[in-house]
């Protein structure tokens, strides 16, 4: 009997990873899912501000059902709604130099950080975009250390600056009947916190055998 494998495409950019500046709506890119089946979305929020977030932006996962070409934009509608923390974050800078792998990091201070959600969740902001990170709090020792679950993606310096209050979610869509699919990140209201967003996808294309 043939072994049935699933194909997929993994590392999708659906959103990229950018700075979101309150107030903002930002569009992802619609992906083409005519020869897709399903798709798993992880979408990231980061604060990069330390402000009250009274009016807390939102991730809308949006699908469109046109056959075709996709081009009519009134046909976008939204599946899933997931909104941020509306929290006012608290940071820490770094003070040392972490490798790659690194899962204890040195802060002078860990005042308003703790092991319960959402102070868990953390974003490790570095001077290059591309080069923060999220991450998971393990433990901490107070005003000497911040220990994460799992090590560094990449190196970490003492410009670095650890955020808590992070939002990570899994998005799960069945395809079968749709042309496209984004994701939006809208952070509308008169009070809100700078951030940084992201979304990445994995889509099942196909069944292979073996």
């Amino acid at each position: 009997m043939a072994t049935v494998t699933p194909n997929k495409t993994d590392s999708v950019d659906v959103l990229t990873h950018q700075t979101a500046v309150h107030p903002c709506t930002i569009k992802g890119s619609a992906i083409d899912c005519r020869t897709k089946r399903a798709a798993a979305i992880s979408l990231f929020h980061a604060y990069t501000e330390a402000t009250a977030d009274t009016n807390p932006g939102r991730f809308l996962v949006q699908v469109r059902p046109d056959p075709g070409e996709g081009t009519v934009n009134e046909h976008w509608v939204t599946v899933l709604e997931l909104t941020a923390r509306g929290t006012t974050p608290d940071t820490e800078a770094m003070t040392a130099t972490e490798p790659i792998g690194e899962t204890v990091l040195a802060c002078a201070s860990t005042t308003g950080f703790t092991t319960a959600d959402p102070d868990a969740q953390l974003y490790i902001q570095n001077t290059t975009l591309a080069d923060s990170e999220w991450a998971q709090l393990s433990s901490f020792v107070a005003n000497t250390s911040i220990t994460l679950i799992d090590g560094l993606t990449t190196q970490q310096t003492n410009t670095s600056v650890i955020w808590n209050d992070a939002s990570r979610w899994q998005v799960y869509l069945d395809l079968n009947a749709m042309e496209s699919f984004r994701v939006v990140w809208i952070h509308q209201g008169t009070t809100g916190a700078n951030g940084h967003v992201k979304a990445l996808a994995i889509t099942y294309d196909s069944d292979g055998s073996a």
